[in-house]
C-alpha cells in the first residue's frame, strides 16, 4: 500500500508531531483535551485546512457519559461565544452518512435526536434551530453539498453545525475521540472517498464539524495490499450511545444563555 493510502485520517492531531505544543493540552476528568488554531503554515504541513481544531481523546463513553456531554457542551459553547451570534440566530444542524451503513450512520442518528424549534411561532430557546440529513449520492443521486447549499441559500442561516463519522489511523482512537473543527469537513476524504467540501469558504457562511471516528484502515493491524477498514465489533452500541451523547452536548450548548 502506499504511503498516502496508509496515512489517510481525517484526525488532524494524528498528523501532528509527537512533541507538538498545543494552545490547549489538559486532562479534564480523565480525557485528553487539545486545542490549536491552525494557521496556513501549519495546514500545509499536516495537510489539513486552516482553522480551530478540538480533540477530545480517551472519552471512553460506556463510563463517562455524563463527563462527555458537560465537556463537549461546554466546547461547543466556548466557539458559539467567539463566534458572538445574536439571539434568535438561525442555526442548521447538518448529519452526514448514510443510515443503512452502522460506522456511516452517526450523522443521521444524531439529527434524530435533536430538538429543533425553528417551526414554532414562539420559543424560549436563544437560537432558531433546523436540521437536515441530506442522505448519501448513492441513494439522491446529488452531492451532499449541492443538498446543503441550496437550503443554505434559501433559508440563509448564521451557522451551520455538521456532524459526520470519521476514520482515523490510530485503531485505539475508534469511538474513543471526538474532533470539532472550524475549518469544515471533506466527507469520505479519510477513506480516499472524496466528495466536495463543506466549509465557510464553500457554503458562504459559518460552519463547525463535530466527528467521531468510527472506521480504521486494516494497515493499523496488518499489512495489507488491500483497502479495507475495520470497526469496533460493538458498533452498533456505540453509534447508538454516542449519537445521543452529541445530541444531548449540541441541545444544551444552543440552550445554554
Amino acid at each position: 500500500m502506499g504511503e498516502s493510502m496508509k496515512n489517510r485520517t481525517d484526525m488532524a492531531v494524528e498528523n501532528m508531531q509527537a512533541n507538538f505544543q498545543y494552545d490547549v493540552d489538559r486532562i479534564i476528568h480523565g480525557m485528553h483535551f487539545k486545542k490549536i488554531k491552525v494557521n496556513k503554515t501549519l495546514a500545509k504541513k499536516i495537510k489539513k485546512k486552516e482553522g480551530i481544531y478540538y480533540t477530545i481523546d480517551e472519552i471512553d463513553y460506556r463510563m463517562k457519559a455524563r463527563e462527555i456531554v458537560k465537556l463537549l457542551e461546554a466546547t461547543i459553547y466556548d466557539f458559539l461565544i467567539n463566534l458572538n451570534l445574536p439571539s434568535k440566530s438561525d442555526i442548521l444542524i447538518v448529519g452526514l452518512g448514510n443510515d443503512f451503513v452502522t460506522p456511516d450512520a452517526l450523522g443521521p442518528l444524531v439529527i434524530n435526536k435533536i430538538e429543533v424549534n425553528r417551526h414554532l411561532e414562539k420559543h424560549p430557546d436563544k437560537y432558531n434551530v433546523s436540521a437536515l440529513c441530506p442522505s448519501v449520492m448513492g441513494k439522491t443521486g446529488m452531492e451532499s453539498k449541492d443538498v446543503i447549499q441550496a437550503i443554505v441559500d434559501d433559508f440563509h442561516p448564521n451557522l451551520v453545525i455538521i456532524v459526520d463519522a470519521l476514520a482515523c489511523r490510530d485503531a485505539r482512537r475508534m469511538c474513543n475521540s471526538i474532533q470539532l473543527s472550524t475549518a469544515g469537513i471533506n466527507p469520505g476524504s479519510g477513506i480516499y472517498n472524496f466528495r466536495k467540501e463543506l466549509s465557510k469558504e464553500t457554503l458562504g457562511v459559518d460552519v463547525l464539524a463535530i466527528g467521531i471516528p468510527t472506521v480504521s484502515d486494516i494497515d493499523s493491524f496488518v499489512d495489507m495490499e488491500d483497502n479495507y477498514f475495520v470497526t469496533p465489533k460493538d458498533i452498533d452500541l456505540a453509534m447508538d450511545i454516542l449519537s445521543g451523547l452529541l445530541a444531548e452536548a449540541i441541545n444544551r450548548a444552543l440552550r445554554k444563555e
